[in-house]
């Protein structure tokens, strides 16, 4: 269902190539931006490509999640945190074309819904009036997820499944050090550290883009590595390939 461009990269040693649907986006104004950019493509099944304004990153894989992280929790607070907004019922086409770009592009999942708006989105026996929840299935379909839903009733899991919260043994499983040689001089310093006050969530976001492990898994497994520096001790990370970047005196 998705074409083009492989979602992500699985050997850094290769650039992936392919077609995709370049999308510049505006992080101060991303809601409005974003639809501009979606509801212009006439084909949605290409790879998303993501620009940031003024930002030179270019989107292997890393921008997209972010893209999607960051409009997802947007369209969650103006569209569903206090209930469907009839007088934005237009909007909910381009929400439910997020969802399924997010969904088939191995983005997060949208399970902030409530279990009330679930059963109107996929309940055969449910009937429903709203405008918004037509408009959502309208625009889901416009990749098909919609019918996929109806026709595997076991899919819709990805709009119920609230995930556990990251654990500290999950983060280690997810995101494996590259450690030296044992019994080097650098290898000390490689596991040496102290403890600040930043979350598990936040240290997977730094080095994935995203918050959570993708419903389709990660192609390059998330790493760790190490290297040397005179100055500056600033963790950097490549969020194409999923590495975090920790600098160790030379």
């Amino acid at each position: 269902m998705v074409t083009g461009r492989p979602l992500e990269i699985e050997d850094v040693s290769q650039c992936i190539e392919g077609d995709t649907n370049f999308v510049m986006v505006d992080r101060l104004n991303l809601l409005t931006t974003a639809r501009d950019e979606i509801e212009s493509l006439t084909n949605l099944r290409p790879t998303l490509e993501i620009q940031f304004y003024n930002e030179g990153a270019v989107d292997y894989g890393g921008p997209r999640k972010d893209f999607f992280r960051l409009t997802l929790i947007e369209i969650n607070q103006k569209n569903f945190d206090n209930g469907l907004r009839d007088l934005l019922a237009d909007d909910y086409l381009f929400v439910g074309r997020l969802f399924a770009l997010s969904i088939l592009q191995n983005g997060p999942l949208p399970a902030f819904l409530e279990p009330e708006i679930v059963q109107q989105l996929f309940d055969n026996e449910t009937v429903t009036s709203s405008s918004c929840i037509k408009n959502i299935q309208i625009g889901m379909d416009a990749l098909g997820l919609y019918t996929i839903c109806k026709l595997l009733p076991s899919l819709v899991f990805l709009f119920q499944s609230k995930k556990p919260a990251l654990t500290l043994r999950s983060l280690i499983h997810l995101l494996q050090p590259r450690f030296i040689v044992e019994g080097s001089n650098t290898s000390t310093f490689e596991k040496s550290g102290n403890r600040h006050p930043v979350t598990l969530e936040r240290v997977l976001l730094f080095a994935t883009s995203t918050t959570e492990e993708p419903v389709l898994g990660f192609k390059n497994h998330p790493y760790i590595e190490f290297y040397e520096v005179d100055t500056s001790f600033l963790p950097t990370a490549n969020t194409c390939v999923c590495a975090l970047r920790l600098p160790r005196p030379s």
